[in-house]
C-alpha cells in the first residue's frame, strides 16, 4: 500500500506545481531566498522541493542563471485548480507531531479529489495587529478556502467579517459564525474527571495552558461538570499558566502547597504531562503511586513512557478525513454558515492513574 505520507519538501513542490499550472511564474521562479520566505520553510527544504519539479520536467536550471527557469510543460497546463491555505503561527516543521500527521493526512485526500492545499505560517498573522498583513495575505492569495488551526478569538472574528469561505480546526469562540471540526473536549474532560472519581480521588486539578482556545473553555465546563457527579467532591482546582515548563512547575509548587493537595491531574496537552512527571519525580513523588496524571492529547512518543500515561487518543488520519468532509461542505454552500464537527477520541487505559494514598 503506498504512504500517504508526504515530506515537506513534497508538500512544497505541490505548492509551486500548483502556480506553475496557474501560469503566476511565465519565465522564472522566484530565488530560493524568496519561495522559503513566502512558504516558511528552509532554503534547503525548497532547493529539495525544486529538484522534484526538475525531475518532473516542470522547470530547468542553465548555468550562471540564479533562479530555475519554467519549462514549456509547465507552461502549458490548463484548467481551474480549486485551492485550500492553511494558516499557521509557525512552520509545520516545528509543529507537534500530531499536527504533522494530520496536516500530510490532508494534503493526500485533498489532492485525491483534485485539490492542492498550501500552508501559510507566521505569528504576524497572529498579533492583536496583524489586520494589514492579513489584507495583503487574502490579496496574493485569492480564492482560497481557508483553514485555520491554532486560532484565537481576533483571529475568528476577521475572517468571519471578510466573508471568504473559512474552517476553523479547533473549537469557534462563542458569537463567531464560523464552522469548526474538533474534538469534543467537553466530553473529553467529563469522562477524565469522572475515571478519576472512580478510583477515589476528591481532589483533583485541570490544567489548561493560556493560549486562548476555544476547546478550552469547552474542557472546564466538561471537568467541573464530571466532578460534580461526586457530591463529596471537592470543587475543582482550573489553573491556566502561561506557556512553557516554568510556568507549570511554578502552578504545581503552588498546588503542592496547598493544606490538601489535589491527588489527581488532567493536562491539556502532552508537553505539559512531561513537565508535571518529571517534576513530579524530582519531588520523590511516583505515578500513579503518590499522584495521579491524564493528558487531554496525545502524541505518538507517549508509546515510550513508563508508567504508559493514560489519555485519550484520535488517530490523524480520521482527523484530516473529519477536516475534508467539513471542506467540502463549507465549498458547497449547502449547509448553515456555522457548523460544528466534535469527535470523541478513543480512552487509552495508561497506567498512570490509581487510588489515592490513604489520608
Amino acid at each position: 500500500m503506498r504512504s500517504s505520507y508526504q515530506s515537506i519538501s513534497a508538500q512544497v513542490a505541490a505548492v509551486l506545481r500548483e502556480e506553475l499550472g496557474e501560469g503566476n511564474w511565465k519565465e522564472t521562479l522566484p530565488s530560493e531566498r524568496r519561495l522559503a520566505d513566502r512558504l516558511s520553510v528552509s532554503r534547503k527544504t525548497v532547493r529539495k522541493a525544486l529538484a522534484i519539479l526538475r525531475a518532473e520536467g516542470m522547470i530547468r536550471t542553465e548555468p550562471n542563471r540564479a533562479s530555475a527557469i519554467v519549462s514549456g510543460a509547465a507552461k502549458t497546463r490548463e484548467g481551474p485548480v480549486k485551492n485550500v491555505a492553511l494558516l499557521l503561527p509557525e512552520p509545520l516543521e516545528n509543529a507537534r507531531p500530531f499536527t504533522v500527521l494530520w496536516v500530510n493526512r490532508l494534503m493526500a485526500l485533498l489532492h485525491e479529489t483534485g485539490m492542492q492545499m498550501e500552508i501559510v505560517s507566521g505569528w504576524k498573522y497572529f498579533g492583536s495587529r496583524a489586520g494589514r498583513s492579513l489584507d495583503r495575505l487574502l490579496q496574493g492569495h485569492p480564492d482560497r478556502c481557508w483553514v485555520l488551526a491554532r486560532s484565537h478569538r481576533a483571529l475568528q472574528r476577521w475572517f468571519a467579517q471578510k466573508d471568504v469561505p473559512t474552517l476553523v480546526v479547533g473549537t469557534t469562540h462563542g458569537g463567531i459564525d464560523l464552522p469548526s471540526v474538533d474534538i469534543d473536549h467537553r466530553a473529553l474532560c467529563r469522562h477524565a474527571a469522572i475515571t478519576f472519581l472512580r478510583q477515589g480521588h476528591r481532589q483533583l486539578a485541570l490544567f489548561l495552558e493560556k493560549a486562548g482556545h476555544g476547546g478550552d473553555e469547552d474542557s472546564e465546563k466538561g471537568f467541573i461538570e464530571g466532578v460534580a457527579t461526586q457530591p463529596d467532591a471537592s470543587p475543582p482546582i482550573i489553573r491556566r499558566p502561561s506557556k512553557g515548563p516554568n510556568f507549570i512547575i511554578s502552578e504545581l509548587r503552588h498546588l503542592q502547597q496547598l493544606r490538601i493537595p489535589p491527588t489527581g491531574l488532567l493536562l491539556s496537552n502532552s508537553f505539559s504531562y512531561l513537565t508535571a512527571l518529571s517534576f513530579f519525580a524530582q519531588q520523590g513523588l511516583r505515578v500513579p503511586h503518590d499522584i495521579s496524571l491524564i493528558s487531554r492529547d496525545e502524541e505518538p512518543f507517549f508509546s515510550h513512557l513508563h508508567p504508559a500515561p493514560t489519555r485519550y487518543s484520535i488517530s490523524p488520519a480520521k482527523f484530516a478525513a473529519a477536516i475534508r468532509q467539513a471542506i467540502k461542505r463549507v465549498l458547497e454552500g449547502s449547509t448553515p454558515r456555522r457548523f460544528d464537527v466534535r469527535i470523541m477520541p478513543d480512552f487509552i487505559k495508561g497506567a498512570s492513574v490509581a487510588a489515592p494514598k490513604p489520608a
